[in-house]
């Protein structure tokens, strides 16, 4: 009878069951030393190492090293000759960094399909600075570029690139999705992410209020602003750009001193958010130069 079955079952004792558990990740019925174990850990190293912050090729790593850089672990790709990966090798040895050459497998998974010129540093993210650090004492000039929703970090990476290499003191990141100062945008700054403070603020609009109060010109980056042809900035400028689909945010355009806008051709509606900040900021600092010169 079923009573009489589950009277039966209720009768035996219970098997206690261990308060340990293993955890979730720790294979099952493997000893300490098994094949199975060692292979799954080799897994677990290879999963760790995909998560963990890696500067990717020569020059990220060259600039990191120079930089002063925390690094704790360099991959070199095995057989892989190259006299800049040599010289990789000395500076971290004056450094006192490990230096491991491993299979190009190695790189590629951690890699993820980017470029990584047989090298990669393990590094933890650089740290953001504050925005009252990139101003500049009242009376002298000032160039900063702040991106606005502008969350991919290969775009984040080509503005501090072109920052760097149009003597930008520094580059504000405002508003919520920021990438971290590592991996991807790394890469895409190409070693100049040493050189280009970084600075990374909740709201864009109080960030251009304070600027403004610091005696900073606001610009922003808008179809329909004025010629960029037409614009001569004054010595301290902070120029504003958004992401590509939308743009500045109407909170952000409400604390601009003036727009400002790359004469296209038409049919073309907009440019990718790194190449307009190059040319912008080109254009500027020429044009604060040529000012400066006189006729």
């Amino acid at each position: 009878m079923p009573t009489s079955a589950r009277s039966a079952s209720s009768s035996r004792p219970r098997r206690r069951r261990s308060s340990r558990s293993e955890p979730a990740d720790v294979p099952p019925d493997t000893g300490p030393a098994g094949p199975v174990r060692e292979g799954w850990m080799a897994q677990r190293r290879g999963e760790q190492a995909a998560r963990a912050d890696w500067l990717l090729g020569v020059h990220a790593v060259t600039a990191a090293l120079e930089a002063g850089r925390s690094i704790d672990l360099i991959w070199i790709q095995k057989g892989r000759r190259d006299r800049r990966l040599q010289r990789i090798v000395e500076r971290a040895a004056d450094r006192n960094v490990p230096v491991r050459f491993v299979p190009r497998e190695n790189l590629e998974r951690i890699a993820s399909g980017r470029p990584h010129n047989g090298v990669a540093a393990r590094t933890a993210p650089r740290s953001f600075v504050s925005v009252e650090e990139l101003v500049r004492p009242a009376g002298e000039a000032g160039r900063l570029i702040l991106l606005d929703g502008v969350t991919d970090p290969h775009n984040v990476g080509a503005v501090i690139r072109s920052a760097a290499a149009f003597g930008i003191d520094g580059v504000i990141l405002a508003g919520p999705g920021v990438p971290p100062l590592g991996g991807a945008v790394a890469a895409a700054a190409a070693g100049h992410l040493e050189r280009v403070p970084v600075a990374r603020a909740k709201v864009a609009g109080d960030t251009l209020r304070t600027l403004r109060e610091a005696g900073y010109w606001a610009l922003g980056a808008e179809a329909g602003g004025t010629p960029l042809w037409a614009v001569r900035p004054p010595d301290r400028w902070v120029l504003a750009l958004g992401s590509e689909g939308r743009g500045l945010r109407a909170k952000t355009r409400a604390f601009l001193d003036d727009t400002l806008a790359i004469p296209m051709k038409p049919g073309v509606e907009s440019l990718n958010v790194s190449v307009a900040a190059a040319i912008l900021a080109y254009a500027l600092t020429e044009a604060g130069r040529s000012d400066q010169s006189g006729p």
